[in-house]
């Protein structure tokens, strides 16, 4: 994670989440200081009308750092300018309700929810992994939204380290009811998408955003492809990105083969291993799981990210579409959520899971 200890230390200052419901729009083409109660994404839903935040992320990098899920109140934004964007207000949350609407309609033989078994993986620090404290934490946003949810709600949360078997077998044969932590492709584009992003779309129902990660392109200092200006100069290259991760963001760029050499080993720390050996050029990583691997391998001297080249996705839960409680398990996870975020207690969970983080890094180094 590149957010520094001071940053985390000021937490008290992040723009936490009280329920404020800001009344004034902000507006594109201008600079806007962040208050009490902001998010990136209702900033974006006020300027754009729609909760894309992408783009102001990315405009306001030097200033926001790594983690767009950290601004902090008093901060100065610019909002870029949109001409084609919708008149600002507040967009719906219109990846539940097309959960709802494309999840089969529940058989009235169906037996009652009793349940509900999770699953997860290692190997995705910060996030989740057994060995991290509440089990990393996407696992404790999780845990908490059951409990702000339904708190009479029984839930089981285990780990199968086959990150790739989770939608290949175990959710379709519902062997599990949910997933996490998974990014969603951009699935009003499914002619864009891979084969497995789009069995993403059409196959499984998302909640809401839980956590918006970044992914860099990272390469070896001195190579020349740390400071590549566009996606072009990667044409050409090996890139590797981990087999369960999601290609949305190579195929939305034109990066797909045979324009580059897709490598796919089975982990974050394989990928970074080619780097350092030569066998791939381009690693395309999230930024936050990239710093806590080369800081286990010892190479965050010689690997470095690309500052100009980066992609903002959300993290989710997934649960498979021929599941006959698919609404009613994403509406109990997304009415926590919503809890959380208003009360403030989903800052806390993240501000001190990066915390404990940072404290780790320090350790290594």
């Amino acid at each position: 994670m590149r957010t520094d200890i001071q940053t985390l230390l000021a937490v008290s200052f992040i723009a936490l989440s009280a329920g404020t419901n800001l009344a004034a729009a902000q507006e594109a083409c201008s600079t806007y200081t962040i208050q009490r109660g902001d998010t990136l994404t209702n900033i974006s839903k006020r300027a754009y009308g729609n909760g894309d935040f992408s783009k102001i992320f990315l405009a306001n990098r030097a200033t926001i750092g790594n983690n767009p899920n950290l601004i902090e109140v008093g901060q100065q934004i610019e909002l870029p300018c949109n001409e084609t964007a919708a008149p600002a207000q507040e967009a719906p949350a219109t990846e539940t309700v097309v959960a709802a609407e494309a999840a089969p309609a529940a058989q009235p033989t169906a037996a009652a929810l009793t349940e509900i078994a999770f699953v997860t993986g290692n190997d995705y620090p910060p996030f989740t992994g057994e060995d991290l404290p509440d089990g990393g934490i996407f696992t404790k946003l999780v845990r908490t939204a059951m409990l702000r949810g339904d708190k009479k709600q029984d839930y089981s949360i285990d780990f199968v380290n086959d990150w790739s078997s989770h939608l290949d077998s175990l959710l379709p044969r519902q062997a599990f009811d949910a997933t996490f932590p998974w990014s969603r492709p951009d699935c009003e584009n499914l002619e864009t998408l891979s084969p497995k992003d789009a069995y993403r779309c059409t196959d499984f129902n998302f909640s809401e955003s839980f956590y918006e990660i970044v992914d860099g392109f990272f390469a070896v200092k001195g190579s020349g492809l740390e400071n590549a200006q566009t996606y072009e100069d990667y044409v050409g290259k090996r890139i590797c990105r981990p087999e369960s991760y999601s290609l949305s963001g190579l195929t939305s760029v034109g990066l797909v083969e045979p324009a580059i050499t897709l490598v796919r080993p089975t982990s974050v720390a394989d990928c970074f291993e080619g780097l350092a050996t030569g066998t791939v050029d381009i690693a395309h990583l999230e930024v936050q799981v990239a710093s806590d691997a080369l800081a286990d391998l010892g190479l965050k001297n010689d690997i470095v990210e690309d500052p100009h080249l980066a992609q903002v996705k959300t993290l989710r839960v997934m649960v498979h579409k021929s599941n006959p409680h698919s609404a009613e398990i994403l509406d109990l996870i997304n009415r926590g959520l919503t809890e959380m975020r208003e009360s403030g207690e989903w800052f806390d969970i993240v501000s001190a899971g990066l915390m404990a983080q940072t404290e780790e890094e320090m350790k290594k180094n």
